[in-house]
Parts: structure tokens; sequence; C-alpha cells
């Protein structure tokens, strides 16, 4: 970002509680434009996992997927080009054929997931089981073992390559696990070990990386991801109000980083006979969290986003309600964004 520029630009984190079809891609990418998102995301409809496991379990044959769950059972090697790259493929050529809504849009983002999330999703069996004792998890996991952790680094490390090639201008890492892995202690490795997997993972991005990590923030995670090489943080503040105590202004100036700042919230249960507004925060709500985010960070600083992705509203609410809920919500937040611009 150039030092005119004034951040508060606005982002997503990238999923939709719509169904996976074409049709919903389009439809997902178009209201974001014209809601007057800077940075639209493509419209992430699978889940964050299943959207690079499963075409890994196809080009890897220790790795299969059986009965909804990942199962490795030897060591593999990498393959040889980068997976699960159509979801950037789809906005090129929206775009592509849609040069009027390319022209509102400052850029584009691209969301992948992280190799601690998706070791974390994969099970263990046979001897490369053995010796690994199950902590956190009922069974072993990948996630306990390091050269399979570096080697899902190296995976996602070409895969962002090649969404950086495609011209995105963020590409984000999604690493939930971390809230869990990483307390006042680190499971299973050293802070270094962490900071190097999550580095390797975003090394080949020339333009903005950004890391996603939903729920608290424990001081420990807020100082090992200050060191990584990651140009945004990207955190929930509305879910988690504590985390607005972690962060300060010198943390992103003596970094040289940014906050994306997590402005209304994507998870909340149905309300007996809600309507619409039930859910909704207003714009007075939205400008009175980006102003004390900017009072404490500086305007600088921000990226203004929603808390997380919005795919599990799916599970509570009839899907086109769903997606009202979301469109209104993005709505607002474009409207408050733009008035404390």
């Amino acid at each position: 970002m150039s030092e005119q520029d004034e951040a508060l630009f606005t982002t997503i984190v990238g999923s939709f509680p719509l169904e996976n079809t074409p049709k919903n891609m389009a439809i997902a990418l178009n209201d974001q434009i014209n809601l007057g998102i800077d940075f639209p995301c493509y419209p992430q409809l699978i889940s964050m996992t299943d959207q690079f496991l499963s075409p890994l379990s196809e080009v890897i044959p220790e790795l299969r997927k059986e009965n909804g769950k990942f199962i490795l059972s030897d060591d593999f090697e990498l393959p040889d080009t980068p997976l699960a790259t159509e979801y950037g493929e789809f906005v090129i050529n929206f775009l592509r054929d849609n040069p009027r809504l390319k022209r509102k849009i400052k850029g584009i983002k691209a969301c992948l997931t992280g190799p601690f999330t998706l070791t974390s999703e994969v099970i263990l069996e046979g001897k490369i089981a053995q010796n690994v004792k199950p902590r956190l998890f009922n069974e072993p996991r990948a996630i306990m073992v390091d050269w399979i952790v570096d080697k899902f680094a190296s995976i996602m490390k070409e895969i962002g390559k090649h969404y950086d090639e495609m011209g995105f201008n963020i590409i984000s890492m999604d690493e939930p696990i971390l809230g869990l892995l990483v307390g006042k202690k680190v499971m299973f490795y050293s802070s270094e070990f962490v900071v190097d997997s999550l580095n390797k993972a975003i090394s080949d991005i020339s333009r903005w990386s950004s890391i996603h990590v939903c729920g608290r923030i424990s001081p420990n995670l807020r100082d090992l991801l200050l060191k990584t090489d990651v140009n945004i943080l990207d955190h929930e503040f509305i879910t988690n109000k504590g985390n607005f105590d972690l962060f300060e202004k010198a943390h992103f100036e003596d970094f040289d980083k940014y906050l994306a700042l997590g402005t209304v919230a994507t998870q909340f249960k149905p309300k007996e006979e809600g309507t619409l507004d039930d859910y909704v925060e207003s714009v007075e709500e939205i400008q009175k969290i980006i102003e004390k985010g900017i009072n404490l960070y500086g305007k600088e600083n921000l990226f203004i986003k929603p808390d997380c992705g919005f795919k599990p509203l799916k599970d509570s609410f009839e899907e086109r309600f769903a997606y009202e809920i979301t469109m209104k919500k993005l709505n607002n937040m474009v409207l408050a964004a733009n008035i404390a611009k």
C-alpha cells in the first residue's frame, strides 16, 4: 500500500451460506462488487478443508477420503502442479467478462487454508501413526508430525504462488486451529517452527499475504504472528471483544503490518420470529466499532471486514434468508467504512 492511501479498505473473510454452484459463485461475487467491497474474495461455498484435501486425496495415493474423513497411511510425494485453483480462475474469467464490474474494485482476494489447519483434519494410520501420541485429538493426526506439516506448507506455497501469478492482490491463509495450538505454550512444536512453517506457506506471495485466525487470540499467538512475514493479521473483534485489548498501534507500525478488523458478527443463533433487523448491525453500530479501531490502531493500519465467514449461517437459517442477512451486514459495513473514510 502506498503512503498516500488511507487504508480502511473493505474485504471479506471468504465464505457464503449458499449451495456450491457456478451460478451462486457468480451471484456472490457480483453482489460483493456492487455493494462496494474494495477487495472482493472468491466466494468460498465449500468447507475450507475439503476445498484442498479432497483434490489432494485424488492425486496422493497415500491420502484417502473415507466417510467424510481424510486418512494418511504413509509418506507421499508432493503434487506436480498446484491444486484447487479453479476458484481463482473463475474470478479472473468473471472480471474479464465483466469489465464494468472490474473497474469498481481496488483488487481481488483469494482465501486458502493453512498447513496447520489442513493437517489437523488428517488422521494417521499404520506405520506413520506409530509413536504418535494423541493430544488434543482422539487419534494421531498429521498436525503432530513436523515433516508432514512442512510438506503441506510446501503444497500451499505452490498454490499461493499460482494465485499470486494470476494477479490476486490479497492471498489469505485461514488458520483457525492456531487459536487452540498456541496459548501460553505452543502444542507439539516450538514457536520458531510455527513461524517458519507459516512463512514457507506465504513465501511466494509478492503482494499482500494475510492470515485469518478466529476466536480469542492469546498474547503468545499475537507475538508469534507479529514475527511472521505475513502482511495482514485478520481477527474477530465482535464475537471476541477481548481482542481489542490485545493489540496496540505500535504493533502494526513496528512490525509493518495491517489489521483486518472484524466489525460485524458472523456467529449467532436464530431468534424466535426474528426479523432481518434482529440479526444485522446498524450502520451506526458498525461506525462505533470502526471508530474504536481507528482510535486504538490508526486508520492507516486497518482493513474493515466481517468477523469470520458466513457459511455457518446456512446451518441455522433457510438459505435465502441467510444470504439476505449476509448481504445486509456487508452493505451496512461498507456504508460505515465509507463514512469513516
